[in-house]
C-alpha cells in the first residue's frame, strides 16, 4: 500500500528525469556530430595548407576560403536548427508533464508548511 502511493507520487519525477536524460543524450550526440564535422573541415583545411608549395598554391588556397566559410556557416546553421529542435522538444515535454500534474490536481491541495520559528 505504501509502495503504491510512493510509485504514484514518484511517477511524475521519474518522467521528468527520463525527459532530462533523453534531452542530455540528444544534446551530447548532436555536439559529437558537430565536433566530427568541424574536425573534418579543419582536417581538409590543414591538408590544403600543407600542400602549398608556391604562389599558385597560395592563390588556390585563398581562392577556396569563401567555400570553406560557406561550409562552416552552413554547418553552424544546421547545428542551430538541431539544438533548437532539442530545446523545443524538451520545452514541449516539460510543459506536458507539468500541465498533466496541474490538471490532475486542479484544487492545488499542496499546502506549504507553516513557519514554526
Amino acid at each position: 500500500m505504501v509502495t503504491d502511493t510512493f510509485t504514484l507520487s514518484s511517477e511524475p519525477l521519474n518522467r521528468l528525469n527520463r525527459l532530462v536524460m533523453d534531452t542530455c543524450q540528444r544534446a551530447a550526440d548532436a555536439q559529437m556530430t558537430s565536433l566530427y564535422s568541424y574536425m573534418a573541415l579543419l582536417e581538409d583545411q590543414t591538408r590544403e595548407a600543407a600542400a602549398i608549395r608556391n604562389f599558385k598554391g597560395i592563390k588556390g588556397f585563398l581562392g577556396n576560403q569563401p567555400t570553406r566559410v560557406k561550409q562552416v556557416i552552413t554547418r553552424m546553421s544546421e547545428d542551430r536548427k538541431q539544438f533548437s529542435e532539442i530545446a523545443e522538444n524538451f520545452r514541449n515535454g516539460a510543459f506536458e508533464l507539468f500541465r498533466a500534474r496541474v490538471v490532475a490536481n486542479p484544487e492545488g491541495t499542496y499546502q506549504p508548511k507553516a513557519d514554526v520559528s
